[in-house]
């Protein structure tokens, strides 16, 4: 069967439209699973900082080192937080803190998928910030000492939470001035 240029042409449209279609659900779904991931796991950090008794410190030679994490949020994209974190006495801890945001069009509004400049601004000059924190509940409440940089949206966190979960990860969640904040699921990157 010879198909003429038109009738070519509209079979490419219609296989470019079929693959961008799939790539675009195949991001969708994964958002929201790993949505619902973090979810669970945050829930289940929350019940277990609940279970343990109040006056139980988390050891800082456990969690001393260097923790990362990856999650989705809406209005900034896929998101990397990363936290160093420094005993200065058994209950007392020093945080340094980075979150970077790429664009993740199916977590972007149609007016934040064109906004190139806080695209480019989100990777270039991430929200970073000088923690300090005590153990209260079995978890690490920092509170910001000193914002470095916001992200092109002006977000920046003004405390974090960090509860370990499980043997080898801690649950990440923070708050932020005039943002939604977040949270996440850290590993361990290097001691």
């Amino acid at each position: 069967m010879n198909l003429t240029a038109q009738q070519r042409k509209f079979l490419w449209i219609c296989i470019a439209l079929a693959v961008a279609y799939y790539i675009v659900r195949l991001a969708a779904n994964y958002a929201m699973q790993a949505a619902y991931y973090q979810q669970q796991a945050i829930r289940a950090a929350q019940q277990l900082a609940q279970a343990r008794p109040a006056g139980a410190p988390a050891s800082p030679a456990n969690l001393s080192g260097i923790w990362q994490g990856k999650t989705g949020i809406t209005g900034r994209g896929l998101c990397t937080l990363r936290i160093e974190i420094r005993p200065t006495d058994p209950t007392h801890f020093a945080g340094y803190s980075t979150l970077t945001c790429e664009n993740l069009a199916p977590l972007m509004t149609p007016q934040e998928r064109g906004n190139t400049a806080a695209a480019v601004l989100n990777q270039m000059n991430p929200a970073s910030a000088i923690l300090s924190g005590t153990v209260e509940k079995g978890s690490i409440r920092f509170h910001v000492d000193k914002t470095i940089g916001t992200n092109g949206n002006g977000c920046a966190a003004t405390n974090f939470t960090l509860t370990p979960f499980g043997a080898t990860q801690l649950a990440a969640e923070w708050q932020e001035a005039t943002c939604q904040g977040g949270s996440v699921v850290l590993q361990r990157a290097r001691s």
